[in-house]
């Protein structure tokens, strides 16, 4: 991800490198196509599982708070940690997804 910030700055800096010479020669460049950023993964309700938008904080269909993306959540069997995108919990093996 970092990669593609430094991409987006570096064409932003060349499209301004380019509108100065333009403002000093009176040519008009074309403008850099800025790339668009990856949509965040989709999240799903621990209370009820439905499916949210990535960058959702609350479940569409329940109302429950959603993890933020990186958040670890809890089993809901033995309230140990389980990272966002496991289906099922490493200790007991209890679906969380």
């Amino acid at each position: 991800m970092s990669d593609e910030i430094f991409e987006v700055f570096e064409e932003l800096f060349e499209w301004r490198k380019k509108k100065n010479r333009k403002d000093r020669t009176g040519s008009a460049p074309s403008e850099p196509s800025i790339p668009s950023l990856p949509a965040a993964p989709p999240i799903y309700c621990i209370k009820c599982g439905a499916r949210n938008e990535g960058n959702s904080r609350f479940c569409l269909s329940c109302g429950e708070l959603l993890p933020s993306a990186g958040e670890e959540m809890r089993c809901p069997r033995c309230s140990s940690a389980v990272p966002l995108a496991a289906k099922f919990c490493a200790k007991c093996g209890t679906p969380v997804a």
